[in-house]
C-alpha cells in the first residue's frame, strides 16, 4: 500500500510539473478599432506583447525561421496576428479546405472549454489566405474567421529571397454561439490554444508556441496546448 501511494504521488507530481510548464499568454482588450488588413499598423498591435519565441521540437536541419504572434480582444472579436519570417514563401493549395498544412502555413487550434480537451477547433491558413477549417472532434467544418494577409516578397519564386508574411484574423464570438455560456469571454476566462507553423516547399519546418510532447510531428495534442487568459485590462496601460 505504501509503495502504491508513493507511485501515485509521484505520478501526480509529474502531471502537475508538466501542467506548470505549459506556456501562458494574457490577451488584453484593444483600446481602439482593429482593421483586419494584414498590416498591423495600429498602436494596439504595437503595444501588445508577443507570446514568445516558437520552438522547433522536431528540427533536424535548416534555418529556424521565427514566428511572432500577438492576441487582442474586444466585446465582438478575438484578434490574432501572425508575423512569419520566411525567405522562400510557397503555396500550392488554392481551394478551401485543401491541404494548406503542406504550404507555408500558420495554425490556430482553440478550445474555449478546457474540461473537454478532445473537442477543439482549428484553422490552418496558408500564406495566400486559403483556409482549412474543422471542428476536430466530429470533423465538422465551422464558421470561417475574418482574414487578411500581406506578403513581403514573392510567392512560388525561389530565385529571390523574401522577408516574410503576415496573417491577421478575427474570430467573431457571436458566430460560435454553441461554444460560450456568455456572449463574450469574461475577465479571467481560460482557453487552451495551439499556435503552429508549417514551412513550405523550401526549408520545410514545423514550429510551435506550446510544443507537442511527441517523438514525431503532431500538432493534434490538446493536452499540450498552451493557456490563453482573457483580461479586461486595456493594452498599453
Amino acid at each position: 500500500m505504501k509503495k502504491t501511494l508513493i507511485i501515485l504521488l509521484a505520478l501526480i507530481s509529474f502531471a502537475q510539473l508538466a501542467a506548470a510548464e505549459l506556456p501562458e499568454y494574457t490577451a488584453k482588450k484593444s483600446a481602439s478599432k482593429i482593421t483586419i488588413d494584414g498590416v498591423l499598423d495600429e498602436a494596439d498591435w504595437a503595444a501588445a506583447e508577443t507570446v514568445g519565441d516558437f520552438v522547433f521540437p522536431w528540427w533536424t536541419a535548416g534555418d529556424k525561421e521565427q514566428t511572432e504572434v500577438k492576441l487582442l480582444w474586444d466585446d465582438t472579436y478575438l484578434y490574432v496576428a501572425f508575423k512569419c519570417d520566411d525567405k522562400h514563401i510557397w503555396a500550392d493549395h488554392y481551394n478551401i479546405n485543401d491541404a494548406t498544412y503542406n504550404d507555408d502555413c500558420v495554425e490556430l487550434f482553440w478550445n474555449p472549454s478546457p474540461n473537454e480537451q478532445s473537442s477543439y477547433y482549428m484553422f490552418e491558413i496558408n500564406c495566400i489566405g486559403n483556409l482549412l477549417s474543422i471542428k476536430k472532434s466530429d470533423r465538422e467544418t465551422i464558421m470561417l474567421p475574418h482574414l487578411a494577409q500581406t506578403i513581403q516578397g514573392t510567392v512560388n519564386n525561389d530565385s529571390d529571397t523574401d522577408s516574410g508574411w503576415i496573417m491577421e484574423m478575427a474570430l467573431r464570438f457571436d458566430e460560435y454561439p454553441e461554444l460560450f455560456n456568455a456572449t463574450t469571454p469574461q475577465d479571467g476566462d481560460l482557453w487552451r490554444i495551439g499556435l503552429n507553423r508549417c514551412g513550405g516547399r523550401t526549408n520545410f519546418q514545423y514550429s510551435q508556441w506550446s510544443p507537442s510532447q511527441t517523438s514525431n510531428p503532431s500538432f493534434h495534442q490538446p493536452d499540450d496546448f498552451g493557456r490563453l487568459i482573457f483580461s479586461t485590462d486595456t493594452v498599453g496601460k
